[in-house]
């Protein structure tokens, strides 16, 4: 049986963040139109919505994926599962600041060193370099897409120029070094990593910004 394997519960979990962090970004990424006017949503179009999707549909799928692939390589369970506090944030914080901020935390993989085998349960080691590895993974992926998406976004494509901004968000919002976030796992594994990493995120999404 292959070591890369999903729920389910885990595929129904997956589309429930991704339709709510697409909506929030939606938002984000048009507020000056969506809460421009005196009604709210009176400038809303169902593109705004489309063209998050795709670009979050990408982002936040490849960057779960890497950690869970990540994980399961080396040999531990890991699925997805999202957080129904974290979906009403996504969606209400970017409401309530009017398109100013996302919070980018509808779940998360959740990962354990204990698996099932034909045998039983067994249990593989971690420590905090695995952890840090496994955490830097999606943010990575996050800066790879933006930079693939950056030459299309300079010619004025606007689905790759909304694809390099959210991505380029999710990587900076991810390695904050707050707990649960993925830039705790590294900064526990690597402070000079952490550094390093996060200064390029920060400059990624700067350049987003220009074009």
């Amino acid at each position: 049986m292959s070591k890369y394997n999903f729920s389910l519960e885990e595929v129904q979990h997956i589309a429930i963040a991704t339709i709510a962090l697409a909506f929030a970004f939606s938002l984000i990424l048009n507020s000056d139109v969506v809460f421009g006017g005196n009604v709210f949503f009176q400038g809303y179009k169902l593109s705004y919505f489309t063209d998050a999707l795709v670009a979050v549909g990408l982002a936040f799928i490849l960057h779960e994926l890497a950690h869970k692939f990540v994980a399961q390589k080396k040999g531990l369970w890991a699925e997805f599962r999202a957080w129904p506090v974290g979906l009403l944030l996504a969606v209400g914080l970017a409401i309530i600041t009017k398109g100013g901020f996302v919070f980018a935390a509808p779940g998360a993989t959740m990962i354990s060193n204990v698996r099932k085998s034909p045998f039983g349960f067994s249990a593989r080691s971690i420590d905090l370099k695995d952890m840090g590895i496994i955490g830097i993974s999606g943010p990575i992926i996050n800066v790879i897409l933006t930079a693939i998406a950056l030459p299309f976004a300079a010619m004025g494509f606007q689905l790759a120029i909304v694809t390099a901004q959210v991505n380029a968000w999710l990587a900076i919002f991810n390695m904050i070094p707050m707990s649960l976030l993925d830039g705790a796992k590294v900064w526990q594994w690597s402070k000079s990593i952490w550094l390093g990493f996060f200064a390029l995120c920060i400059s990624m999404f700067a350049i987003t910004l220009m074009v």
